[in-house]
């Protein structure tokens, strides 16, 4: 895809850690377009030193949108990727930068396909859990047909779970939401849980944590993050009788892998 111009400006970001940040990117000239919590853009910036240098060429990826409809700017959840061909430019990016940024949302990680059940278990690791913040912040996204929402977050340490503190907000005022950091890494001062999702997602955790059967009669799952957590928790999660969700055949387990 040929870009020639910037079309966007970086007009806030906020660094959890030296390779963690939430970026706001708005709109230069034109209005956002509608979109779904779940649903991703893409951002680029130049091959070259400018956006005429190459010929138009750009270096372009896909992140989700953390952030609810209705803003003047799309938040995104980002993890520096050292090497990587764009994070470490968004990084080096100061407030007021200029950059790209689709026009349009697309996707398909939405509660749109949802089934309507007892509990809509979210489940993220590292920066997945971008859609899901896009999700709860938004009134309108339809989370009263659940009756209980467990967001389960897991990262490396306490300092990587960004947003930590406005989930924990949520979670006080919201009646039947709970939210479940859990650390692969944590150290003698942490008191929450530890060690990958995958060990909370056996019926036995699953029912000691949150006195609740994990069965696909009750529960509705979504998964976000590392491929290898997607992928062991879709097993065991089939052995248990849950079934993908697809448009034509709707089932109880969706997900989105990164990179």
């Amino acid at each position: 895809m040929k870009i020639h111009a910037p079309n966007a400006e970086l007009v806030a970001r906020r660094d959890w850690t030296d390779g963690l940040a939430t970026f706001s990117v708005r709109p230069a000239g034109w209005t956002l377009p509608d979109f779904v919590p779940g649903q991703f853009t893409n951002l680029a910036l130049p091959e070259g030193e400018d956006w005429d240098a190459v010929e138009g060429a750009a270096v372009r990826r896909a992140y989700s949108i953390a952030s609810p409809p209705g803003q003047d700017a799309l938040e995104f959840f980002v993890r520096r990727v050292d090497g990587g061909a764009l994070t470490p430019r968004l990084f080096d990016l100061e407030v007021g930068a200029q950059l790209h940024m689709d026009t349009r949302a697309a996707g398909h990680f939405t509660l749109e396909g949802a089934q309507d059940a007892e509990v809509l278990l979210l489940v993220g690791t590292g920066t997945g859990v971008a859609p899901y913040r896009s999700m709860l912040l938004d009134p309108d996204s339809g989370l009263d047909r659940f009756r209980r929402i467990v967001l389960v977050y897991s990262d490396r340490t306490a300092a990587d779970i960004g947003h930590a503190e406005e989930f924990e907000a949520l979670a006080a005022e919201r009646e039947g939401f709970a939210f479940l950091p859990t650390l692969t890494r944590a150290d003698d001062a942490w008191d929450g849980l530890r060690g990958r999702v995958q060990g909370h997602l056996t019926p036995e955790a699953f029912t000691a944590l949150l006195d609740a059967e994990l069965s696909p009669e009750r529960v509705q799952v979504f998964l976000c993050g590392n491929p290898e957590m997607v992928t062991q928790v879709v097993e065991g999660l089939d052995a248990l009788g849950f079934k993908k969700h697809r448009k034509r055949d709707p089932g109880q387990v969706h997900f989105e892998k990164y990179w």
